[in-house]
């Protein structure tokens, strides 16, 4: 028996999916508590944490496995070292850097059980494919990689996907990282990088949003004129982007209503009570219930891939942080600067094409440049939106995964479509860096 029809048995089979679904539910309740009143809840709410990746660490893929412990390896590496040359670290914030985002894994997941997804009829064409592109964009921006899954199955064909299709899942997809709190790592920033302001990045990175799908409208016109002349497309239902555009919104108000709370408790609270709302409203408590009950008991193992990667990851950047603190790890600058950004934005996008994962990239940056990063605002562009092009760009990406595995996509297709389009973005990116440092924004 192979390894792959192993772990295909395990993740059909496993026993331990209720209980895990239980365990990282307590771990997201008890976080959401002592994130607004500190009870001394996050040792016990790290241990579940680890719990559910142990018990779930036999259904991940080998190819997960192997990144994840090698990540965590790392991390455990470094910490010793740090500390036989007098680091104070503790276990918490080794085991823990990363805990409230995997809390926001978790809490987002509810949201796919209130989403209604449904198609509007559109005529074959530039229209179709530009409504396709934004109504992907828009939704995945809360549902996440589940987004792909369910718009790509409306738009593949029997032979697997088309050029206009793979740019339609990646680019929506992939712009709306830069600007989503639902999509993890602009709520990474917020936590890993201190004096990061939303009101300041989010006019930059909203632009740069809009850039992307314009030019990948463009793009579809000048590399598949035929082909977009008979695009029909899945241009999504405005009952399905209301969800969306209605949780932005709220999570928008309270962060200017309530600034004192960190984003990623709001994102998380809204992520359940919503759909749990909503759901409750369209169907009964008795329905609603039964739901929540499947989702909890099945549904949220299914997150063990992001969570235990975010846990890992966070080992590693509480390592090498650590090893900075007891001056093992020198830099060849002091500050940061637009120029520094854009080094690191490149050097993202160019590392995560090479296979290094961009979550981890975004952790060792931010915690090697923790302690001299004087300019927050420029560094989150840099890190936004060099995870937004390795996700849509590196063939190692979660997302290109799906990609390849359930739309029969190929490195050398992926490739081919996302390279010149990354090139432009990192320009365009670069300009936007420059820009803001020119304009006083730190």
């Amino acid at each position: 028996m192979t390894t792959k029809s192993i772990t295909k048995n395990l993740s059909s089979h496993w026993p331990g999916a209720r209980i895990a679904g239980i365990t990282v539910l307590m771990m997201c309740l008890l976080t959401l508590t002592n994130t607004v009143l500190p009870l001394g809840l996050a040792g016990v709410a790290t241990l579940l944490c680890w719990i559910y990746i142990v018990i779930e660490a036999p259904r991940l893929k080998p190819k997960q496995r192997k990144q994840i412990v090698m990540l965590f390896v790392a991390g455990i590496a470094a910490a010793l070292l740090a500390w036989s040359q007098g680091s104070d670290m503790s276990l918490q914030p080794l085991f823990g850097a990363h805990l409230k985002l995997a809390m926001l894994l978790t809490a987002i997941s509810f949201i796919g059980m209130a989403s209604n997804v449904g198609c509007e009829v559109s005529k074959p064409g530039l229209r179709s494919f530009v409504t396709t592109l934004l109504g992907m964009h828009f939704f995945s921006s809360v549902a996440n990689f589940s987004s792909v899954i369910v718009v790509g199955d409306q738009i593949k064909k029997h032979e697997g996907i088309d050029q206009l299709s793979q740019l339609v899942l990646s680019r929506g997809f992939g712009m709306a990282v830069l600007w989503s709190p639902f999509l993890s790592i602009l709520p990474l920033v917020l936590e890993q990088v201190p004096g990061v302001e939303l009101s300041q990045i989010y006019p930059f990175s909203i632009a740069i949003a809009t850039a992307g799908l314009f030019l990948s409208s463009l793009e579809a016109r000048v590399r598949a004129t035929t082909a977009l002349q008979s695009y029909a497309g899945f241009p999504l239902k405005r009952e399905t982007l209301a969800m969306p555009f209605a949780l932005i919104g709220m999570i928008l108000l309270l962060s200017w209503q309530q600034p004192q709370l960190p984003t990623v408790f709001l994102v998380s609270l809204l992520s359940i009570i919503v759909p749990v709302s909503l759901l409750t409203l369209r169907t009964g408590i008795a329905r609603s219930t039964e739901k929540m009950s499947q989702h909890i008991t099945a549904k949220l193992s299914e997150s063990r891939a992001e969570i235990s990667l975010f846990m890992a990851a966070g080992v590693l950047a509480a390592g090498v942080k650590a090893c900075i603190g007891v001056g093992l790890i020198s830099l060849p600058f002091t500050e940061t600067n637009a120029g520094v950004a854009s080094l690191v934005l490149m050097m993202i996008v160019g590392l995560a094409y090479l296979g290094i994962h961009q979550l981890a990239l975004v952790a060792i940056f931010a915690g090697l440049l923790a302690d001299i990063t004087t300019t927050p605002n420029l560094m989150a562009i840099s890190y936004i939106l060099g995870t937004a092009l390795a996700m849509s760009g590196s063939t190692f990406s979660g997302l290109n995964f799906i990609m390849k595995s359930r739309f029969h996509a190929t490195d050398s297709e992926i490739i081919r479509n996302q390279l010149p389009y990354n090139l432009v973005m990192i320009a365009v990116g670069c300009g936007v860096i420059f820009l803001m440092q020119a304009m006083g924004v730190r």
